[in-house]
This record gives C-alpha cells, structure tokens and sequence, in this order.
C-alpha cells in the first residue's frame, strides 16, 4: 500500500472534492490520541499547495498519524461544476459544513476513529463554524492557525471603515439589481476577487462567522495560533481580520477550559520561517489530549 496517495469525496449535495492521504511511516510509534489529523487550507488555496502543510504532514506521519490534505469547494479562485460555480469567488462558508462532515466520514472509511481537524486561515475559520454547529464525538481535537474575524461591527469601527462600507453597499446594490454572482474587486478586509453574494456572506451585517461567537460554543480541546506580525496597524494589510484579535482571543482562553491561545513570535500569515516552532508547539499541544473513552 502506497504511503500517499489521490482520494476523493463527494459530499451529500453532489460536490466533488480532491485531497490526499499519507499513510504513518511504516513502525511509527502511535504517540498521540489520535490516528488521522485532517488539514484544510485557506481561502482560494487547494490541498496540495498550502504554505506549510508538508512539512506539517511528515511531522505528523512520523508520530503515527495519518494526514489527509483536503480540498473544500472554497478552493482556488472559481470553477465550474454540474451544480454552478465554485471556489473562493463563489462559496458560502456555511456549506462548509458538508465538506468537514464528508472528509471525517472518508477518513472512518478508512478505519480511522481518533480524528483531529487542523485548518489554517478561512479553513480554521471554518473548522471553528463546523464545531460550534455540528458539535460530536467524532473530532477530538483541533488545531486552528490564524482564523480570521469576519465580522461588521468590528471592520465598521476600524480606521478605514468607509471604504469597507462602500464595498458593502455595492455588493448590496448588485444583489438588489438581481445579480448576485457579479464579481467585483474588493481590498478590505483583504485584497480578493468575490462575488457580490459571497462578500456579502463572509463580512455582512449578519455575524455569521465571527468567530468571537463561536469558539465559546465549542467544547471540543482546541489550539488557536495567531502571528505576532498579523494586524499589526492599520497600514498592515491584514488589518481589518487581525487588528487586535490575539488579545480578545488570549482573553478567551483565560476562561475557557478546552481553549488555549498561543502568540507565535515573529509569524506571518504564512508562518514562514516559523513553521517549525508552530509544529513544536501543536506537538506538545498534541501531546497533552487524552485519548477518548471507548477507543
């Protein structure tokens, strides 16, 4: 049997999704509590060219762990499918959840039944939604680096704030004049190409995705990471989804049992140059989860 290998999954409302599994080294110590770590990437990224998830994935290989990358239908920028268009451009993120539940499925075919969930970005946005929606026994941990704010009210109040609110309005208006997947450029809170209803999912007035909302919700033992060199001003380009989030996060954690926080010196979004300190510490993190009863 191949070490690595292509899978596939299609969810239950007909969405094909790509990824692949890396089977443990072969008489690797099973170290951890759990048998499969399943890691998403962020918005318009794909399972194979994710910033560090390699590196992360033979790390996890050597403890005895299976690792799939995975696709969800929120990768790359667009395409086409049987149902319309998909990607980054064209997703809602609650159907995130069929693509969570469809890949933790895959992986029980596979015989595993320890599983963590470790996302990066809008994919650790996302695996903080699946668990504050669909809570259950079938995720035992989770790691989530750098999930970022969706949220009005905190853009609104930010320097700059009229500009993100002209965005809105005109995302608002193509909708209104019937033309909801209508793309037009938009840099806050990030430079990206989204379709008018898309914008209007991830950063309107609803809160949807706020994350401050979520992760008190969840009783799953999670790991959030952010970098210390995210949001650093309002000059920064990611100012608007991490100006000021790693204390309200740290804040959380303070009272929040199954959540720790944790500031990775020096870090990026991408974490570059620091990967081996983000995997040390999500190692010792790892560590300290006890496996779950009955397994």
């Amino acid at each position: 049997m191949p070490l690595i290998e292509l899978v596939r999954v299609e969810t239950a409302d007909g969405v094909r999704l790509d990824g692949s599994l890396r089977r443990p080294d072969p008489g690797a110590p099973a170290s951890l509590a759990i048998d499969a770590v399943i890691m998403h990437h962020g918005v318009g990224g794909n399972f194979y060219a994710s910033p560090y998830f390699g590196q992360v994935q033979e790390s996890l290989a050597a403890q005895g762990c299976a690792v799939l990358r995975v696709n969800n239908r929120g990768h790359d920028i667009a395409y086409s499918t049987p149902r319309g268009r998909l990607g980054a451009a064209f997703e809602t993120v609650d159907d995130c959840r069929l693509d969570w539940r469809a890949w933790i499925d895959f992986a029980e075919t596979q015989g595993y039944r320890r599983v963590a969930l470790w996302g990066h970005s809008l994919g650790a946005l996302k695996t903080l939604y699946y668990l504050s929606t669909e809570a259950g026994p079938r995720v035992v941990c989770a790691v989530t680096a750098s999930p970022p704010l969706f949220s009005y009210t905190d853009y609104a109040a930010k320097a700059g704030a009229e500009r993100f609110k002209a965005f809105v309005e005109r995302a608002r208006s193509l909708v209104d004049a019937g033309d909801p997947e209508a793309i037009f450029p938009a840099d806050i809170p990030t430079s990206v190409l989204l379709s008018a209803r898309t914008y209007l999912d991830k950063y309107g007035p609803g809160e949807r995705y706020n994350l401050l909302g979520h992760l008190p919700r969840i009783q799953t033992p999670l790991l959030v990471t952010i970098g210390s060199e995210e949001g650093l001003g309002p000059q920064s380009s990611d100012w608007f989804p991490f100006g000021g989030l790693a204390p309200r996060v740290e804040a959380l954690a303070a009272n929040q049992t199954n959540l720790t926080f944790q500031l990775i010196a020096g870090a990026d979004h991408a974490y570059a140059g620091r990967v081996e300190q983000l995997w040390h510490l999500a190692l010792a993190w790892l560590s300290r989860i006890a496996v779950p009863a009955g397994s």
